[in-house]
C-alpha cells in the first residue's frame, strides 16, 4: 500500500517515521503537489502542512480528484485541517483537535495554523508560533488556575493582534506588560507558558498519522464514489501543465515535456498540426452533441491495444504508468477517438461520390511527400495483376479470409474489424472493391515490392 504524506513544521520527520516508516514523505504542499502525487498511485494521502504565503497554496480541486479516483485523503493539524474542514462533505477525512475547531466554526481565519519558519540541516526550526497552539497553550494554563481568567483573555487579544510571522511567546508578554496588565500575573503566564507549551498541530500530526498506519495494517479499501469534479480551464491549466511526474528519477512538469518536445522533437510541425487538428474535431463534435455509445467506446480501446500490442493487463498497465495517465483518462482517450469516427464517417457520407482521395493527397502535396508516393504508385500499378472481371467469384472465403487477415495485420487493425468497416473508413465505395484492390495488391506484392523501405517504416510510425 502506498501512503504520501506531506509534512513540515508541524512534526519533526523523524518523529513521523517513528510512527509510519513506510510513507512518502513529501515536503509541505504548493499547488499543484497533491494532483503530481497522483503519479504515483497512492492508495491514501495525509496532508499536514502546506504553504501559505511563500507559494500558492494547495487547491480544493486537486483533493477532489484524488477523492474522484478513489483515493482517500486525510488532514490535520495546518493546512490539512483547514482543506478537510472545507471538504468533509465530498469525502475528505479530518483528524484532531484544529481539524474539528474549524469544521464546528469555532475557528474560522487561515492565520490560525499559520507560522514563520525556516529549514536547517533539513529540519523545520520554527521562528514564530501558531495560534491554535497558543490557544491551546493558554488554555492549558488557565486550567492550571495559575493565571487569572481576565489575563488569559487578554494574552489571546494581544496574540491574535499580532501577523503570524511575529507570534511568539516573548512579543505576547511584551505586549501585555505594554497595556499595562498585572506584572505579577503577566510573570506567571510567561513561567507556565515557558514550562509547558501546548504543541496542538504535533498531537494532531500523531494522530493522523496513527490512524494512516492503522489504515495500512488493516488494507482499508479505497475511498467511494464521490461527485464529478467539475472541470473548469483553470483546473485543465493546473493538470495539463503544472502537474508534474516522476521519470528516471526526475521530476518534470508536463508543460516542461510538451515545450521540449515542441523545440526538439524531429517533426514538431506535423506533430503540433495533428494535435490542433484532433482538437477541432472534437470542438465540432460537441457543438455537434455527438456522443458515442459505450460499445463503440469499447471498440476504440480494443482496437487500440491491439494496434500497439498491449492486450496483456500487465503489459496495459505498465505503459498506462509510463505514459502518466489513469486508467479513465485512457478510457476518455478511446472516447475522443471514437468520437472522431463518428465525424470521419459523416465526412465519408457526405462525400460518397468523392471519397477521401482529393484530401489524402492534399495533405502529401502539402507535407511535400507527394512525389515519390505517386512514383511509386505508378511502378505498382504497372505490375502485372488479374483482371477485375470475375475476380472475387473466383476466391474462396478461406482466400477471402487470408487475404483480409494479411492486409488487417499489415495495417494493425483488430481481428473482428470487418471488410465493410474498413472500406469505409479507407474510403472504398464498398467492401467489394476493397477486397479487389487487396487481392491485386497481394498478388503484385508476390511479385516484387516496389515501397522503398524507409518510406514505407516512416508511414508505419
Amino acid at each position: 500500500m502506498t501512503i504520501v504524506v506531506f509534512l513540515g513544521p508541524s512534526l519533526p520527520l523523524e518523529d513521523a517515521r517513528s510512527i509510519l516508516p513506510d510513507a512518502v514523505y513529501l515536503p509541505p504542499a504548493r499547488q499543484a503537489d497533491l494532483i503530481s502525487a497522483l503519479d504515483r498511485a497512492p492508495d491514501a494521502i495525509g496532508l499536514i502542512d502546506g504553504e501559505f504565503h511563500q507559494s500558492r497554496s494547495v487547491w480544493h480541486k486537486e483533493i477532489l480528484i484524488a477523492l474522484e479516483r478513489g483515493v482517500r485523503v486525510f488532514g490535520s493539524s495546518s493546512m490539512g485541517a483547514l482543506r478537510a474542514a472545507e471538504l468533509e462533505p465530498y469525502g475528505m477525512t479530518g483528524v484532531g483537535g484544529v481539524f474539528e475547531r474549524f469544521a464546528s466554526g469555532e475557528l474560522i481565519d487561515d492565520d490560525e495554523v499559520a507560522l514563520l519558519y525556516h529549514m536547517e540541516d533539513g529540519d523545520y526550526r520554527h521562528v514564530s508560533e501558531p495560534m491554535v497552539n497558543i490557544r491551546a497553550t493558554l488554555e492549558a494554563a488557565a486550567a492550571s488556575g495559575r493565571v487569572p481568567e481576565s489575563l488569559l483573555t487578554d494574552a489571546l487579544r494581544a496574540a491574535k493582534s499580532l501577523h503570524y510571522t511575529e507570534r511568539t511567546r516573548r512579543a505576547v508578554v511584551e505586549r501585555l506588560r505594554a497595556e499595562g496588565s498585572d506584572a505579577e500575573a503577566v510573570a506567571a503566564l510567561d513561567e507556565v507558558w515557558a514550562a509547558g507549551p501546548v504543541d496542538i498541530k504535533a498531537q494532531d500530526a500523531r494522530q493522523l498519522l496513527h490512524l494512516l498506519r492503522l489504515y495500512a495494517e488493516q488494507g482499508a479499501p479505497r475511498g467511494g464514489t464521490v461527485p464529478k469534479v467539475a472541470r473548469t480551464a483553470a483546473l485543465d491549466s493546473l493538470y495539463d501543465r503544472e502537474r508534474r511526474v516522476g521519470i528516471g528519477g526526475l521530476s518534470v512538469s508536463m508543460e516542461e515535456i510538451a515545450e521540449y518536445i515542441q523545440l526538439h522533437h524531429p517533426r514538431a510541425a506535423a506533430v503540433n498540426a495533428a494535435a490542433m487538428n484532433r482538437t477541432l474535431v472534437l470542438v465540432l463534435a460537441d457543438l455537434l452533441h455527438v456522443e458515442p455509445t459505450e460499445a463503440e467506446v469499447e471498440s476504440e480501446e480494443h482496437r487500440w491495444r491491439v494496434r500497439h500490442g498491449k492486450t496483456e493487463e500487465g503489459a496495459f498497465s505498465t505503459w498506462l504508468a509510463q505514459n502518466h495517465l489513469a486508467r479513465e483518462e485512457f478510457r476518455q482517450l478511446a472516447r475522443e477517438n471514437a468520437v472522431c469516427r463518428h465525424l470521419w464517417r459523416w465526412l465519408l457520407y457526405v462525400r460518397h461520390v468523392e471519397r477521401t482521395a482529393r484530401p489524402l493527397l492534399d495533405h502529401l502535396r502539402w507535407e511535400d511527400s507527394y512525389v515519390p508516393w505517386a512514383s511509386d504508385a505508378a511502378a505498382h500499378t504497372a505490375l502485372p495483376a488479374p483482371r477485375d472481371e470475375g475476380l472475387l467469384q473466383t476466391l474462396t472465403p478461406e482466400e477471402v479470409e487470408r487475404i483480409h487477415a494479411e492486409h488487417r495485420s499489415r495495417h494493425g487493425l483488430p481481428a473482428e474489424t470487418d471488410l465493410a468497416s474498413w472500406a469505409e473508413e479507407a474510403g472504398f465505395n464498398s467492401p467489394e472493391l476493397l477486397l479487389l484492390a487487396l487481392v491485386k495488391a497481394s498478388h503484385r506484392h508476390a511479385v516484387t515490392t516496389t515501397h522503398s523501405p524507409s518510406r514505407h517504416e516512416e508511414e508505419q510510425q
